[in-house]
C-alpha cells in the first residue's frame, strides 16, 4: 500500500521534478505517525506513472489551497528537521 504525504509550496510551477530535492512533508498515512512532519530528500513527479515506485504526494499552496492533481514522491533520505523546537502556539496579549 502506498503512503500518502502533503507539502506546501509557494509556486507549483517552480517545483523541481525528476531530480533530488530537499522538502518538508507531512505524513497523511493512517496510523500513529499521521501528521508527523519530516524533512527529506526526495524525487518528485507531477505524473505518478513516471515514478511507479513512489508514494502519493498532495500539494497545497501557502494559503492552504489543495491543488487537485496528485503527484508522486520517492523519498531517498531522511534529514533532520531544520528548526527543532516547540510548535507555534497562541499566547494571550498582556493585560492592561
Amino acid at each position: 500500500m502506498k503512503k500518502e504525504y502533503m507539502t506546501f509550496v509557494r509556486d507549483l510551477k517552480k517545483l523541481p521534478q525528476g531530480q533530488e530535492i530537499e522538502i518538508i512533508i507531512k505524513d497523511l498515512t493512517p496510523g500513529p505517525n499521521k501528521y508527523d512532519t519530516r524533512n527529506v530528500k526526495a524525487i518528485l513527479s507531477s505524473s505518478p506513472a513516471k515514478l511507479p515506485d513512489g508514494d502519493v504526494l498532495r500539494i497545497r499552496s501557502e494559503i492552504g489551497f489543495l491543488f487537485p492533481d496528485l503527484w508522486a514522491i520517492k523519498i531517498t533520505k531522511e534529514l533532520e528537521l531544520p528548526m527543532p523546537g516547540a510548535p507555534f502556539g497562541y499566547t494571550s496579549p498582556p493585560e492592561k
